[in-house]
């Protein structure tokens, strides 16, 4: 048996009430990190709660086939950030429970893909999600321009998220806006609205922020993600007008 739990938009806490009574009948948990910057502080006092311990997977460990060998043999929970099947591994992990035959279960919980509404834009009116990597020498993909140009031209807005290895490791919103100007330049295409770019960080912990990138150059700290709105209906307008 495999549930797929989420542990919450940021803090550990944000774990759903349910999640706590079936960790307590599991037999392993793990949880994976790499993913993201959730705040994990709350750990130690989760496995005091439940009386087990909690494990940590590597990336190689998670998308292998350890978790499906587990639950074979074991009552195994998986603890995912945000909610779960966000992430192309955990449906992945879905669809091998279903083909090995496996029972499973999804325990959803808060995500950044609700959340962002809190920006003023209508959660109805985003289209698909796109991610700046950390640029290196050999590896500068552009993909993620193609999808902005896309939700774009159909009225949609765009969430994208930045990669953050670490607390002292990520791509910075100054860098990714000169990232996305640059191929804006080069493709000839200046199709983004800047005035009207919204910087999120640290959506859903006590000190999260949402700044309007024309109002303010600040320093935010990880996870750091943009939104980039097509057309701006009128209720949003309004909304964003009491906001920033």
């Amino acid at each position: 048996m495999l549930y797929l739990i989420g542990t919450g938009i940021y803090y550990l806490t944000d774990i759903p009430l349910r999640a706590v009574n079936i960790l307590k009948e599991c037999d392993e948990i793990y949880f994976e990190r790499y993913t993201n910057l959730n705040d994990i502080s709350y750990k130690p006092r989760l496995e005091e709660e439940i009386k087990k311990k909690i494990i940590a997977l590597s990336r190689e460990e998670v998308e292998s086939d350890f978790l499906i060998k587990r639950a074979k043999e074991k009552i195994v929970a998986f603890l995912v950030p945000g909610d779960p099947l966000a992430a192309t591994t955990d449906i992945t992990l879905v669809k091998e429970c279903i083909d090995a035959g496996i029972k499973y279960k999804v325990v959803h919980a808060s995500s950044i893909f609700s959340a962002i509404s809190e920006s003023g834009l209508s959660l109805y009116r985003f289209g698909a999600t796109a991610s700046i990597p950390i640029y290196s020498e050999n590896f500068k993909p552009e993909s993620f321009f193609d999808i902005i140009e896309k939700n774009i031209s159909a009225g949609l807005h765009t969430l994208v998220l930045l990669e953050a290895k670490s607390e002292t490791e990520f791509l910075e919103y100054e860098g990714a806006v000169k990232i996305l100007k640059s191929i804006e330049d080069k493709r000839d295409k200046h199709i983004i609205a800047w005035d009207d770019v919204i910087v999120l960080s640290r959506i859903g912990s006590e000190d999260q922020r949402f700044i309007k990138l024309s109002n303010e150059q600040v320093s935010l700290k990880p996870p750091v993600s943009l939104v980039i709105p097509a057309n701006i209906s009128k209720n949003e307008k309004e909304f964003i007008d009491s906001l920033y």
